[in-house]
């Protein structure tokens, strides 16, 4: 049996010889080729031309390799979770998988055949293709994955010269060769899928399979481009769930009135819910039930904008009084003026306590930066209709804040998303949700000694969404300069 060849790149995949020749006089088999498929680029935008080399090692000194076939594809598919979304039965045909659809999509029956490549010498062809101007980013989620790849596929035999000068010639065949490598997918803020303003998504996963059309030619020769026939075929029957490699990046959605209404969700400015028990923290496990005979507090959030003309230099910002019944119980004041943010940067906030302000006082904060996953009520699985939303947490910060007046947190947006985005199944949306522990209304403050030691408290929650996007080509220096700014997360203490 041959020995498999070494790596020749990160997407080489190399064959086996499948039968030695019988008239070979040495018995052994040569070396396997060395297929290789590299991408110009590690990220693409819709409308941008993709450039792609594929080559094509002969690692053998005694044999010539003649290329039979080489194939390419290039294909974007959408793959739903049937246990989270009701799909329709698949056709007869045992190519289309449930759930699956390819809306984009580049099979070729043949880019190059009956080509020798001499021992010891290598080939490398070119090709080229232009992605549709819409097309969802490259995501992979809990209930849908939006993937695409680009593969290249190799068959043909060596031909063995026999007693080194001979005229006769032996065949020796070898298994295909297949290099396989995920193209990376980022939208931009136009094209994110973002809701219009009649209320209509702009949809950004085609409606009907959208075919590419392929150019290619050889490296470091003078021929010219040339167009391969498109053979179209559904998503191939050897595809494997396992060898997705795609990296999960991805874009969101505005907090709008229509998008609620489809996917159900619960960010917005004045989305607030409360709930009071007789005892425990932010971590305790269970939530108690709540007494019929107990008013629940009523969390209200106003939007402040700071004045910048009392000091030189000051940056006119927003901030957020978070009201508990008819008291002012702190005030949120982010880092960032607007709620738009990028791959990698910075986000966060101080919070400023009116602890002597009102029969109220906050004992602990517990805040997250989550991206919500929500499915259109419409395709949602009947046994998923009460949870049609995942949370995911990238951060959290906990602290007891009854005995401070000031205190900050930062967390980081993952540099690799996801993204703001929605299509016709699901919206993918962030947020900063707050829960904040307080004591209960009208409490006696002589019978405690301290804040801490009152049994009674009352939870209540506020979610702040936010927006995150793909770095604009470019940018990468303005967003490290943004983050670099300082920013004091250190708590103030009250003084006693």
């Amino acid at each position: 049996m041959p020995q498999p060849g070494k790596s020749s790149g990160r997407f080489s995949f190399f064959g086996l010889a499948s039968a030695p020749s019988t008239s070979l006089s040495a018995g052994a088999n040569p070396d396997p080729p060395h297929l290789k498929l590299e991408s110009d680029r590690q990220v693409y935008r819709p409308g941008d031309l993709i450039t792609l080399t594929i080559e094509i090692k002969n690692p053998t000194h005694l044999s010539s390799l003649l290329i039979e076939r080489l194939c390419f594809e290039c294909k974007g598919i959408e793959k739903l979770d049937t246990q989270w979304f009701t799909t329709p039965k698949p056709t007869p045909d045992p190519k289309q998988r449930r759930g699956e659809y390819v809306f984009m999509d580049c099979s070729t029956s043949t880019i190059v055949s009956n080509q020798i490549i001499s021992s010891g010498a290598t080939k490398t062809y070119v090709v080229r293709a232009l992605l549709p101007d819409s097309i969802p980013p490259s995501y992979r989620g809990t209930t849908i994955r939006y993937l695409y790849y680009c593969r290249a596929t190799l068959s043909g035999q060596f031909l063995i010269l026999e007693k080194g000068h001979s005229l006769g010639e032996s065949v020796q065949e070898f298994s295909a060769l297949e290099a396989r490598i995920p193209l990376q997918i980022w939208v931009t803020q136009k094209n994110n899928g973002l809701l219009g303003d009649e209320g209509r998504s702009d949809g950004i996963v085609p409606l009907t399979t959208v075919l590419l059309d392929v150019y290619w030619k050889e490296m470091d020769t003078d021929s010219e481009w040339a167009k391969v026939n498109d053979a179209f075929d559904e998503v191939e029957e050897g595809y494997e769930s396992s060898r997705d490699d795609i990296l999960s990046v991805s874009s969101y959605n505005p907090m709008k009135e229509d998008i609620n209404k489809t996917f159900g969700s619960s960010l917005s400015l004045q989305s607030f819910s409360a709930r009071s028990s007789t005892r425990g923290s932010l971590y305790a496990q269970g939530r108690p039930s709540i007494s019929s005979s107990m008013a629940l507090p009523q969390l209200s959030v106003t939007e402040v904008l700071n004045d910048p003309t009392g000091a030189e230099g000051v940056i006119r910002g927003r901030s957020y009084n978070i009201r508990l019944d008819d008291q002012v119980l702190l005030r949120f004041s982010p880092k960032n003026s607007d709620s738009t943010y990028y791959f990698s940067d910075m986000i966060g906030g101080t919070l400023t306590f009116f602890h002597e302000k009102g029969s109220r006082r906050c004992l602990e904060v517990s805040i997250t930066l989550e991206a919500k996953e929500s499915i259109n009520r419409r395709f949602v699985h009947p046994s998923r209709r009460h949870s049609p939303t995942i949370t995911k947490i990238h951060s959290d910060h906990h602290e007891v804040v009854a005995d401070l007046v000031q205190t900050s947190f930062l967390f980081s947006i993952p540099m690799d998303g996801p993204m703001t985005f929605s299509t016709s199944y699901v919206s993918v949306q962030w947020a900063l949700r707050f829960e904040f522990l307080t004591t209960p209304k009208n409490v006696d403050w002589t019978r405690f000694d301290h804040p801490l030691l009152i049994e009674g408290r009352d939870k209540c929650e506020w979610v702040l969404p936010i927006t995150v996007h793909a770095p604009p080509l470019g940018a990468a220096a303005a967003a490290q300069t943004r983050n670099e700014k300082l920013f004091s997360i250190e708590p103030m203490w009250i003084r006693t």
